[in-house]
């Protein structure tokens, strides 16, 4: 009996032991953020490339999309942009076109950028825009919205017109690096306020107008990078 007893001891401790060596068992920095994550979402990193269609996008504002349907959206009215197989930078993008009611108007973010967004503190937003741009038109270029707290930023100098080409812009998601409160002139964000936004991150929404009149903005190469993935 005793010799039975020794025997399963012994086929439990090779299990708790190879059960501990086994390289896909989470680390502790691993297993700290649950939920659905940046850091369960493809390695740390969540884009949308548009190549086979609009990916859940949808506008807010006064511009026009898939739908046909001239508007200025209500809350909780969603409007589905264009897609475009082969006008991205490269492959597909969407596009949206401006109906000059005077409003603004922006790319809304689909689920798979919302939620538990923790683990790209410290990491990078990065799009791509193609639209023709007016001078002296400031306004938010990215809005980020969680834990009722609204954070904005100047993503850097808008797109060039004429030509009509593809604008790179790509934002730390970090203090320090231009976020504010609410207002383009409202306060620095902190730290702790920009990782309580992305801890319950609700609305990432990135800019379609930097023109005044009838235009057409494209968006393409949508992409979160985590800190742990740029490293």
């Amino acid at each position: 009996m005793r010799r039975f007893a020794l025997v399963i001891l012994s086929l439990v401790l090779v299990g708790v032991l190879a059960y501990g060596c086994d390289e896909t068992s989470p680390t502790e920095s691993e297993a700290i953020i649950d939920g659905p994550s940046l850091s369960s979402r493809g390695n740390g990193l969540v884009s949308s490339r548009f190549d086979g269609g609009a990916e859940g996008w949808t506008l807010v504002g006064d511009a026009n999309g898939a739908a046909g349907i001239p508007h200025v959206n209500p809350v909780g009215y969603s409007v589905q942009p264009y897609h475009s197989s082969t006008g991205g930078n490269p492959g597909g993008a969407i596009y949206a076109i401006d109906d000059a009611k005077g409003l603004d108007w922006y790319w809304q973010a689909p689920p798979k950028f919302l939620g538990n967004m923790s683990g790209a503190y410290g990491g990078t937003l990065s799009f791509e825009v193609k639209v023709p741009a007016s001078p002296d038109f400031d306004r938010p270029d990215v809005i980020l919205a969680g834990s009722d707290v609204t954070l904005v930023i100047d993503a850097g100098p808008s797109p060039s017109y004429p030509p009509l080409n593809w604008q790179h812009y790509s934002v730390r998601l970090a203090e320090g690096e231009g976020w504010k409160v609410t207002r383009l002139d409202g306060s620095d964000a902190t730290g702790e306020q920009i990782r309580n936004v992305l801890r319950s991150l609700a609305v990432l929404r990135i800019r379609g107008e930097f023109y005044y009149g009838v235009d057409t903005g494209y968006l393409d190469n949508v992409r979160i990078e985590s800190s742990r993935r740029r490293r």
